[in-house]
């Protein structure tokens, strides 16, 4: 079969120094908050020391001196345990913060006169300090944990007639555990101050009484913490970046849409900033998430002009008996740079005749794989990735996914995974190897979970700067979570704006773009004047990301595709060069009034453009 090939059609341009749709560079950021949580440490005023005094007050007048707007908070309670700040942590979160410490284990390990045990046990100090962070970031705010600063030699004996360093030694160790557990910042307090002490200070002159510090010993505390916080805090280098829509192709017959595109380079060109381009599609037909065999465009001039699409013969639905077809949707390719060919990704559907997704038999929905080999122009068929024999990969899709080819040749494929359909999914990260034909699990991280709607799933995962960053989808909102190997990822964060706002991205997929060390998202949301569209699936959006605090930035917010009418939730994003990167999204047109707003069934390519944040202004 011959497809004609033509040109594209720009649609708009959009600078990247222009303001967004609710020009959210037109007011400066209020200060960020800083809360600090913890017992009468934290709290600190008792006599002879003053409000200014304390630690928190002295970290807000060190940050605003280095040009960090910031607010510190003291919200220390004296006597406080772990158990009863769970309980006031709600009202913390209404004050919105961008940074929590969060400081306990001198009250928890305290043995009272007259008894023999601690007031709380280390087990639940632990479960008490894990489930702050947990809770802290699945609200959006960045928890850091600070032990508790080390009782004086000659501190009053406890309960049991010993010091209290004895009881509280555990759990600092505890509290450690949890910091790296969860992969929060940790300010050890008690390790400075038992440094101090063997280099010979007493810490009777750092406190009021042996153990609360004094007008000195919080300035020690507020010192440890600044390294931290100046982290955290300090924006990174904002790269410039231009934008531009363009228009591939149109489909609107009633009978489908051109849907899921996305792309990815072949092998090198004569010409390393004009590729070669695949991009992957499927037709939609018209039924919830009922999708054709996979087709192909490519272009030859970095987009310019497409051949395509071609429907792929070896891609197709495979029909069983009783009518059930199987196929593979929400497609994402790769170039394998070591073996040189692509790796497409998706998730193997089973359907019914009238195009319902079926779980008529165990492990229905799993993760299928398909090789082209650019240089043959041929694909291999679908082939299964068989995941391991435990009931929690009943279901394990990966799919819609972003993936990470690592230099060694095997890939990182993020996978969300259940028992089944009908309960909350799960993320975790897979390691497979491919020799070039076939892609093997070999081993997965750990396995982030929310019990809440359908949970987490449809996860995207990418490498920057050394690190890995997942974007995940959820009924109620987006999260976002970070490893240093690949494998394992702290707990879940929701997705804010450097503010501190709700970035307002729900039931929908996000996606990442990097550009050297700067991490970008693209997503959708609400609040773009799109009430009417549904889920608030357009326009797209994409932002350049603080990496430490896991924050849209939301001066850099621009539209890359516009609103008109229809829904653009299920796209992709990619690096093409080291110029640029594209999103590729097609409309969903589902009635009359998104077509009188515009919508064409197009499939676009929003194209962006780099710049040098060490220029004045984007390279074109």
């Amino acid at each position: 079969m011959t497809h004609a090939r033509w040109p594209v059609t720009p649609l708009i341009l959009l600078l990247g120094t222009a303001a967004s749709a609710e020009d959210p560079a037109s007011s400066p950021k209020p200060p960020g908050r800083i809360i600090a949580l913890g017992d009468s440490i934290t709290k600190g005023v008792r006599p002879g020391v003053s409000p200014e005094d304390t630690f928190i007050a002295r970290v807000e007048a060190a940050l605003n001196a280095d040009g960090l707007a910031v607010e510190g908070i003291n919200l220390g309670v004296g006597g406080e345990r772990t158990d009863q700040a769970l309980a006031r942590l709600d009202g913390l979160i209404a004050q919105r913060p961008r940074i929590v410490t969060v400081m306990y284990g001198a009250n928890d390990s305290y043995v009272d006169q007259g008894a023999t045990t601690s007031r709380l046990s280390i087990d639940d100090f632990a479960r008490n300090l894990r489930t702050i962070v947990e809770h802290l970031l699945l609200a959006g705010i960045e928890p850091v944990l600070m032990t508790e600063p080390r009782w004086a030699d000659d501190a009053d004996p406890d309960g049991l007639g010993r010091n209290p360093n004895l009881q509280l030694e555990p759990y600092i160790e505890a509290c450690r555990d949890v910091a790296r557990d969860t992969g929060v910042a940790l300010v050890d307090h008690y390790a400075h101050w038992t440094e101090a002490r063997a280099d010979g200070q007493n810490l009777r002159d750092w406190t009021t009484d042996g153990l609360h510090p004094n007008p000195r010993g919080h300035r020690e505390l507020a010192n440890l913490m600044m390294p931290t916080l100046q982290q955290l805090l300090e924006s990174p280098p904002i790269i410039p970046f231009e934008t531009s829509a363009q228009t591939v192709l149109e489909h609107d017959d009633g009978r489908f849409l051109w849907y899921h595109p996305r792309a990815t380079v072949l092998p090198p060109s004569d010409e390393p900033h004009r590729p070669n381009v695949l991009i992957t599609l499927q037709q939609h037909l018209h039924t919830s998430d009922h999708y054709s065999g996979l087709s192909m465009l490519t272009s030859a001039d970095l987009g310019q002009t497409w051949t395509g699409p071609e429907p792929v013969e070896e891609l197709d639905w495979v029909r069983e008996p009783g009518g059930v077809d199987v196929a593979v949707a929400d497609v994402t390719p790769m170039l394998h740079p070591a073996s040189g060919k692509v790796i497409a990704v998706g998730a193997q559907v089973r359907y019914s005749a009238a195009g319902e997704q079926l779980e008529d038999q165990a492990r229905a929905h799993q993760t299928a794989f398909a090789v082209f080999d650019p240089e043959t122009r041929r694909w291999t068929p679908w082939q299964r990735l068989e995941m391991p024999d435990d009931e929690r990969f009943n279901f394990a899709r990966s799919a819609c996914a972003q993936f990470v080819i690592e230099d060694d040749g095997t890939v990182l494929l993020p996978f969300y995974i259940g028992r089944s359909a009908g309960e909350p999914f799960s993320v975790t990260v897979a390691r497979c190897s491919f020799d070039g034909e076939t892609l093997t699990y070999r081993e997965h991280g750990n396995i982030l979970s929310l019990a809440e709607e359908r949970g987490l799933y449809e996860p995207s995962l990418i490498r920057c700067a050394d690190r890995y960053y997942l974007t995940i989808r959820n009924d109620l909102k987006g999260y976002a979570s970070v490893g240093d190997d690949g494998l394992n990822y702290r707990p879940a964060k929701a997705w804010t704006f450097d503010d501190g706002t709700d970035l307002c991205s729900y039931n929908t997929q996000q996606h990442w773009l990097a550009h050297g060390d700067g991490l970008f998202l693209v997503y959708t949301r609400r609040g773009a004047d799109n009430d009417h569209i549904m889920r608030h699936r357009a326009p797209l959006f994409v932002a350049q990301v603080d990496p430490e605090l896991l924050q849209v930035i939301r001066s850099t917010e621009r539209i890359i595709i516009p609103e008109r009418g229809g829904e653009l939730g299920n796209f992709g994003a990619s690096a093409i060069s080291d110029r640029e990167s594209w999103v590729t999204v097609s409309e969903g047109v589902w009635n009359e009034d998104a077509r009188r707003r515009g919508a064409t069934g197009a499939l676009f390519i929003g194209r962006v453009l780099w710049g040098d944040p060490a220029a004045e202004s984007p390279t074109p």
